[in-house]
């Protein structure tokens, strides 16, 4: 698609992310990017970034502050973390086959054409709504869906298991019954059984 078409189609998604600000005090939109805000200053984003040798958009999110990444960051764990930056929590769409940003294998959605950019965006609003911004909140304010997003995608948290530890430290109202017996059977969140299921031994 043409860089008109691309402007055109960033101006509409711009004016989504304003509404999702708008139902979120934490949530300061930008052009492509939702942060999020913890006291006074921002501890995470959501980035849509475009690819311009496949013409495409894919979705990104980075948590780096809050109360597990504080917490987390008085733990040494004997492992490498999961992620290639200093945050507690990193994704990107790129690859993933689970289809909720895109509704292609690959997870990057197409420029759209004029006739399609409010659909387009329209769904992107919906599904950062519905998934990601609830995902990211997790990380920053500790809730139920916290182990469960843990769970479900461990590879997108530095050190999954101390992650946990952290956020039941934080609120130890999230956990849900049988949530933690899934955890330490997990070998995807306990990458050392010595030193992540004594973290874990006092819940």
């Amino acid at each position: 698609m043409s860089l008109e078409n691309r402007a055109i189609f960033e101006r509409k998604l711009l004016e989504k992310l304003k509404e999702i600000e708008l139902s979120n005090s934490m949530i300061k939109a930008s052009k492509n990017k939702l942060k999020f805000k913890s006291g006074n200053k921002f501890v995470a984003e959501l980035y849509i970034q475009h690819l311009a040798r496949v013409d495409s958009y894919y979705l990104g999110g980075t948590v780096y502050g809050g109360a597990i990444f504080e917490g987390l960051s008085s733990i040494d764990p004997p492992y490498k973390s999961n992620v290639f930056n200093d945050s507690c929590c990193s994704f990107t769409t790129l690859g993933q086959e689970d289809k909720k940003f895109s509704l292609e294998l690959g997870g990057a959605i197409k420029t759209p054409s004029l006739a399609d950019v409010e659909a387009v965006c329209g769904h992107i609003k919906k599904v950062l709504e519905d998934h990601y911004v609830p995902k990211v909140i997790a990380c920053i304010i500790p809730g139920q869906r916290t182990i469960r997003d843990v769970l479900e995608s461990p590879d997108e948290y530095s050190f999954p298991a101390p992650f946990i530890y952290c956020a039941i430290k934080n609120d130890a109202k999230i956990v849900e019954c049988g949530m933690l017996d899934k955890v330490r059977q997990s070998k995807r969140v306990i990458k050392n059984k010595e030193f992540d299921l004594k973290l874990l031994e006092g819940f």
